[in-house]
């Protein structure tokens, strides 16, 4: 990850976000880049008004911030890229200069974004998770220690681009934990209880489904580990909900890499997935692979 783009939401509070990113964009060779959307209602007043002087009070907001952002970067380091631009939706800003900067890792602030938007109030967040170029590190406000990185993964699903995920998953999580010098695990998880129902009329009581289960999982996730050339400090194949066993991991561990099918239309505005509602959980970092 050798471009890396952080995105400030609140200025005055991203003095800790800064030096985290730079800190990884250091160990790693690469540069630091920020972006900065501004917005103001006044854009709303003046499509119905017409102010004459909309576009002077426009320009001004901009260099504020612009000049604001360049404190920002002066109290830290001298050499950071700042972009500073007028957008409503930040979410589109961002994925427009990832693309252009050919950004490795976009990062953001956990909680950054609380605009409610679409048909079941999707925030500005989630748009951003499903249309990003490249992984997404969501960095907790909250200093914390990182005692390993947790890779969670699908181990049952057979489908060739969830392989595809789970490869690009275990890759940067692999890349996550060299960088931080800290053990890889790996955890794929089980929903037990939905498992259960299916097959509780189809499969014998004496069949010991879910230990075979768990099994042809720990022996999948190796099989996909050495066929990459990863080597993990620990496999685990859980059961129960998803989302609260994976949170749980990764409150342990301080740092989560977990991939998203950026689900689309009408699926992913009711629905979401398991990354998305995985973060409503954490107080931790997580790299979303996508």
């Amino acid at each position: 990850m050798k471009n890396l783009l952080l995105v400030i939401d609140q200025i005055p509070a991203s003095h800790y976000l800064v030096a985290r990113a730079r800190a990884m964009a250091d160990a790693q060779g690469g540069h630091l880049y920020l972006y900065h959307a501004v917005y103001d209602p006044i854009e709303e007043i003046n499509k119905y008004v017409g102010l004459d002087n909309f576009s002077a009070i426009r320009d001004e907001l901009v260099r504020e911030r612009q000049r604001q952002l360049e404190q920002l970067v002066y109290d830290l380091a001298d050499d950071l890229s700042c972009r500073v631009e007028w957008n409503k939706r930040s979410s589109e800003g961002v994925v427009t200069w990832a693309e252009h900067i050919s950004a490795d890792c976009i990062v953001v602030a956990a909680g950054a974004h609380h605009l409610m938007e679409g048909l079941a109030y999707t925030p500005d967040d989630w748009n951003l998770l499903r249309r990003a170029p490249c992984p997404v590190m969501v960095l907790s406000p909250v200093e914390h220690p990182i005692h390993s990185v947790v890779a969670a993964v699908d181990c049952l699903d057979a489908n060739e681009l969830q392989r595809q995920l789970t490869a690009r998953i275990l890759d940067h999580a692999q890349a996550m934990a060299k960088l931080f010098r800290v053990p890889l695990n790996v955890v794929s998880v089980l929903p037990a209880s939905s498992m259960k129902m299916a097959l509780e009329a189809r499969v014998p009581d004496s069949m010991n489904w879910l230990a075979q289960l768990e099994q042809g999982g720990i022996d999948q996730l190796q099989q996909t580990l050495d066929m990459l050339g990863i080597e993990a400090q620990e496999l685990q194949v859980l059961e129960g909900n998803p989302e609260r066993v994976i949170a749980d991991e990764a409150d342990q561990a301080g740092l989560l890499v977990i991939g998203s099918m950026a689900r689309k239309g009408i699926s992913g505005h009711l629905l979401g997935n398991t990354a998305e509602r995985v973060l409503h959980r954490l107080q931790r970092d997580v790299l979303v692979v996508n």
